[in-house]
This record gives C-alpha cells, sequence and structure tokens, in this order.
C-alpha cells in the first residue's frame, strides 16, 4: 500500500462512481469524500463525510483533509461531486442558483485548494473533473446546472496554467450518456432519442471512464484539456 498512488474521490456514490471505485481501488489508494451515501463496500478505503451544499462544513472537513492527506506524495482528486436541478430560468430562485454553485463549483475549489500545498511540495498532482455533454453545452431548464459546469470549467482552465511548472495537472473528462443513474431514470422514447445522436447506437461503458481517467493520470503534458467520452454526440 505504501508505494500507491492516493485517488481522492467527491461524490459519485451511485452509478458510474460505484462502478469506478471499485475498478480504481484495484490500483490506488481510496479516500472517498461522501455527503449521504457512504459506499463502504471497498473495505481498504477512507472516508470524509462532507456537506458538498454547505461551505462552513466543506471548510471544517477540509482542514482534516489537510492532515489525511500531509503524509502522500503522488494524490490525483478526481471530482464527481454534482446536484442538478432543472427548471425554466424564470422560476429559479436565488438560494437554488447558490445552492447548485456551492455543490458544483465553490466546495470543488474549497478541496482543491486544501490539496495544492501538497501537491506543489511533492511537485506532482492531478485533477480531473468529470462533466457532461449536456453540462457544458446547455438544454432548455438546465440553467443552474450548465452555468455552474461551465464556471468549474473555466476555473479548470486557469489552475491548469497556474500550476503547470510543478507538474499538476488540471482536466475535465466531459461524459456523454451511460445505462447508469439518470439516464436509467428517462422514458424509453427519450433513451431513443439520445440514441439517434449517437453514431454507434449505444451508450458508452465504464471501461472508457476508466482508461480516459488512466491516460490523464499517466500524461503530463495533457493539462487544461476537456476529454469527451461521449461516442460523438457532440462532435464538431
Amino acid at each position: 500500500m505504501g508505494g500507491k498512488k492516493l485517488i481522492l474521490i467527491s461524490g459519485g456514490s451511485g452509478g458510474i462512481g460505484k462502478l469506478l471505485l471499485k475498478n480504481l481501488s484495484k490500483k490506488y489508494k481510496i479516500l472517498y469524500l461522501y455527503n449521504r451515501n457512504k459506499p463502504s463496500f471497498i473495505k481498504s478505503a477512507r472516508y470524509l463525510k462532507i456537506d458538498f451544499g454547505n461551505l462552513k462544513q466543506v471548510k471544517n472537513a477540509c482542514a482534516k483533509l489537510k492532515k489525511m492527506t500531509f503524509p502522500e506524495k503522488k494524490i490525483i482528486y478526481l471530482n464527481l461531486a454534482a446536484t442538478k436541478n432543472d427548471k425554466i430560468s424564470i422560476n429559479i430562485r436565488m438560494k437554488e442558483l447558490s445552492e447548485t454553485f456551492n455543490v458544483n463549483c465553490f466546495s470543488l475549489f474549497q478541496i482543491i485548494q486544501a490539496i495544492l500545498p501538497n501537491l506543489i511540495k511533492n511537485k506532482w498532482g492531478r485533477v480531473i473533473n468529470i462533466s457532461s455533454t449536456g453540462g457544458l453545452a446547455g438544454e432548455i431548464g438546465t440553467m443552474l446546472y450548465t452555468s455552474s459546469k461551465n464556471a468549474t470549467q473555466g476555473m479548470i482552465n486557469v489552475l491548469a496554467k497556474e500550476y503547470a511548472k510543478f507538474n499538476i495537472t488540471f482536466n475535465t473528462i466531459v461524459l456523454g450518456n451511460f445505462d447508469t443513474g439518470m439516464y436509467k431514470k428517462l422514458t424509453e422514447k427519450s433513451k431513443v432519442n439520445i440514441l439517434k445522436k449517437i453514431p454507434s447506437g449505444k451508450t458508452g461503458d465504464i471501461k472508457s471512464v476508466y482508461n480516459a481517467i488512466e491516460f490523464i493520470i499517466n500524461s503530463e503534458y495533457v493539462n487544461g484539456s476537456k476529454v469527451s467520452v461521449d461516442g460523438a454526440f457532440n462532435a464538431q
């Protein structure tokens, strides 16, 4: 265990996140940041509870996080924490806007700030933010999710430039449609319409996401990039 890199994972306790955790735990040490659902099936993992929507609690948890990650020489931060509240813009309340940005953007920044001193000291780090094709492109009714995800992408772009000299990279994996989580809740008609837009006519598999993560971890010169894993759903 001593020679393994540490993957710090936030969110994603269901669907893709749970499948990724199983795969990643075979190769890396795991420190899992969770809010409600603790995926305790990985016995070797360490866990830290964080309410991503409460910035005061995030700050307190980050103090613990600094101590937990201090001995680690190589840290990868994989962010899957996200909230999605769809509604037409005129009906959005400021409280909902604030709550969405707290989870999708501000808590991510606080966690990055907490681990950055360690990454700089050891001159190595990988920060991988998970987004989605819909999250960056924007669809009707997704103003909360889309605006927060694009703000996060802007943050990733700046951080990539600021810390490249320390061999720390910041990248985004943009996911398409997978037969898990929210996709499973769609109507059959919606699923058919989505599949029509994917050249292969099928949803993605978890191995493709895992391979993208491994590619970024092992690629020093991949920095400030958006790596699409969407089967050309959003190809331009």
